[in-house]
């Protein structure tokens, strides 16, 4: 069990790589993902700072953890909190606003799952 969280961490970075730097160096790319018509240069500067540059810290740090074991905790939990708030409030989002294709649901799914996967992998590890 000492494996799963490092290389589910280090996963978790590297997808979150992929993500922030499409993100950050091409901005519109999330307006064509989801569906934002309006690209002002305040929307733009938003993407590429949240998307692009939250992701990119949020990957280096999950990335990092996963290669020391002792940080392997702190991170999982982190990631817990994370991707369940992030599920939580698209699922509240669906709710709200609806959806237009099936991404929306099963992105949802997959923040929640992922989450409670990795608060799984937190209560594996000794303390």
């Amino acid at each position: 069990m000492e494996k799963a969280p490092k290389y589910f961490l280090i996963f978790s970075g590297i997808v979150l790589l992929g993500y922030a730097l499409t993100f950050l160096f091409s901005p519109t790319t999330l307006g064509d993902i989801v569906g934002f018509t309006h690209h002002s240069p305040n929307t733009l500067v938003e993407v590429t700072a949240f998307y692009g540059g939250l992701e990119f810290g949020m990957a280096l740090f999950f990335i990092w953890a996963g290669l020391n074991k002792e940080r392997f905790k702190i991170a999982l939990t982190a990631y817990t909190l994370i991707f369940l708030s992030a599920g939580l409030a698209r699922l509240l989002g669906i709710f709200l606003y609806g959806f237009e294709d099936p991404s929306q649901p099963i992105v949802t799914g997959v923040e929640i799952i992922f989450s409670l996967f990795a608060w799984w992998l937190s209560t594996k590890i000794d303390s």
